[in-house]
């Protein structure tokens, strides 16, 4: 039987929603002020697009800029471009268990996007030939040209794409792309590696419509690209307002109907409070709320109003510790902060079992089997043993979180370790940061002594997972690990075609990890959704990011 609410938790939940539902509807900052694509009329949107559906997405966090490339603020910037959807490929889960929840995509299951298709070449040049007729929702058709400029400005503008196009592939530095004609684009490489044809599955490769930019932009792209967005995916831009929400309106000219849901307008607004968000979707205010604790995820289960998907996926949670303070620099010491570490513990406590212990250096999805693997232990005694060898029994460090990512638990985490620290002589305060973009910027620029976070690959492979923050040339590696051997493998990964010698190196790069304890690994998590009851269609990806535009409502 499921659980009735109290009449004053209904009450107070009615009226968060209405405060809720009537912002999200605005279109306006509490300002007053609205930025739009098109010419404000000042009027309110209506709750319910006229004749269709309109999809209400609590998040966690809303981008002060819509120019992911130029400043991205992690997960904020993350649910923006995927939900745009304008990219040569994608990923299909489809065909597999449970439309991909019981069954993780990989790279074999990327399929044509915006290219009709692709061809590699002897040398590993990538040539992509572009779908005939793929308009934008301002009407203009895409060719070669958008494609190639909007590639060049992405490595231009982002670290984040010069590491996928440098560090993870091996495109040329002098002309990457060219337009052969106007449906042909050609990517020049270095060498080929097992993720180049993937890679432009990643939202940041997307393509802009630069017929309507340079038409609207008035000579200052960038500045336009802040506050609006142009591209050839299912949504066209009504309105946007800084941190606060985002409302997209329905292209009428996407090319891919048959993958189109019967959604046609989705607000995303910023619902900082995860309580409040759980609040939201178990009544039905919302569709969909992200990021909940998993005692919320654990309680939705019973609610009416609310499907919960636990899905498989490739992410792990972490504790990274910053070599740039001083004890954490060494190997060992790192090693002993892991061996103190209750993961199952952690697993049943804070996780409330959506999620299974890390034990070995890569995740187990990647692995075909674990026999023989170097493995995280507990061993609180060994942990103190190595800590007074290394004569800083007397550790103390602070714990930096917050519930932006990995999530709502991320206190939860960070409280748990404190326990753990203490029972091996370390002591540790802890750090709670609330606000997403506060927590990216003190991310990316190493400003912390330990810090709670997030593996979410969004390419299935082993070779992206194992180089998104541990390679030493990657702009996330803040936490400034350098280990030539470990670069060594994933050079040599990148060239490795599956098989048993491919396998062989996964198994090294793991037992290379459990050694030097490049970051801690914790839990290795699902992808859980919570969605209205009465919302179909969900397709689980690696990148764990919902595609409103493929779902309908009953």
């Amino acid at each position: 039987m499921k659980r009735l609410l109290d009449s004053k938790f209904r009450v107070g939940v009615s009226l968060v929603a209405v405060g809720f539902l009537l912002a999200a509807c605005s279109g306006s900052s509490s300002s007053g002020e609205t930025t739009s694509s098109e010419e404000t009329t000042g009027a309110e949107s209506p709750t319910v697009a006229p004749g269709g559906q309109t999809f209400v997405y609590a998040a966690a966090g809303v981008p002060e800029s819509l120019d992911v490339w130029a400043t991205y603020q992690g997960d904020s910037s993350r649910t923006q471009m995927y939900e745009w959807g304008s990219k040569l490929v994608y990923y299909d889960a489809s065909d597999l268990a449970g439309n991909g929840c019981e069954q993780l995509a990989t790279t074999e299951n990327v399929r044509p996007g915006l290219a009709e298709s692709w061809a590699i070449g002897a040398d590993g040049t990538l040539t992509f030939t572009l779908r005939q007729g793929v308009t934008s929702g301002a009407g203009n058709v895409m060719t070669a040209d958008d494609v190639v400029k909007s590639w060049n400005r992405a490595v231009e503008k982002s670290g984040v794409v010069r590491f996928l196009a440098n560090t993870v592939a091996k495109f040329k530095e002098e002309a990457p792309f060219v337009k052969v004609d106007d449906q042909t684009v050609q990517v020049n490489v270095i060498r080929p590696t097992a993720l180049d044809v993937s890679l432009f599955s990643y939202p940041m490769f997307g393509v802009l419509d630069w017929t309507e930019i340079e038409a609207k932009a008035g000579g200052d792209v960038d500045a336009w690209l802040t506050t609006n967005t142009a591209n050839f995916g299912p949504w066209v831009l009504e309105s946007f307002a800084p941190g606060e929400e985002t409302v997209y309106e329905e292209n009428p000219n996407y090319w891919d109907e048959d993958r189109r849901g019967n959604f046609d307008r989705m607000v995303i607004r910023n619902v900082a409070e995860a309580s409040i968000r759980s609040q939201l979707i178990s009544t039905g205010e919302v569709n969909f709320a992200e990021r909940l604790s998993f005692q919320e995820y654990s309680q939705l289960e019973s609610a009416e109003s609310v499907e919960i998907y636990n899905c498989v996926s490739a992410n792990r949670d972490m504790l990274m510790l910053n070599s740039s303070f001083a004890a954490f620099d060494d190997p060992e010491v790192r090693k002993a902060i892991s061996l103190g570490i209750n993961r199952e513990a952690l697993v049943q406590g804070v996780y409330l079992g959506f999620a299974t212990p890390s034990t070995t250096g890569l995740g187990s999805v990647y692995l075909e089997n674990s026999d023989g693997l170097l493995e995280f232990g507990y061993d609180p005694d060994l942990a103190r043993q190595i800590l007074a060898d290394k004569g800083v029994s007397d550790l103390a460090f602070t714990i930096t979180a917050s519930p932006t990512r990995p999530g709502a638990h991320a206190e939860s985490i960070a409280v748990q370790i404190q326990a753990f620290m203490s029972d091996i002589g370390v002591t540790t305060d802890i750090n709670v940061v609330p606000g997403g973009t506060e927590f990216s910027d003190l991310f990316f620029a190493g400003e912390y002594e330990s810090l709670v976070y997030l593996e979410p690959p969004a390419l299935a492979d082993p070779l992206y997972s194992a180089g998104l923050y541990n390679n030493s040339e990657s702009f996330q590696n803040t936490h400034g690990y350098d280990s030539a051997r470990y670069d060594e493998l994933l050079s040599e990964l990148e060239q490795t075609s599956p098989g048993p010698e491919r396998q062989e190196l996964i198994r090294e790069i793991s037992d290379l990890t459990v050694t030097e304890t490049p970051v801690v690994y914790l839990v290795e998590r699902s992808n859980i959704f919570a969605l209205g009851s009465d919302v179909t269609g969900l397709e689980n990806t690696p990148h764990g990011s919902l595609m409103v535009f493929q779902l309908s409502k009953s």
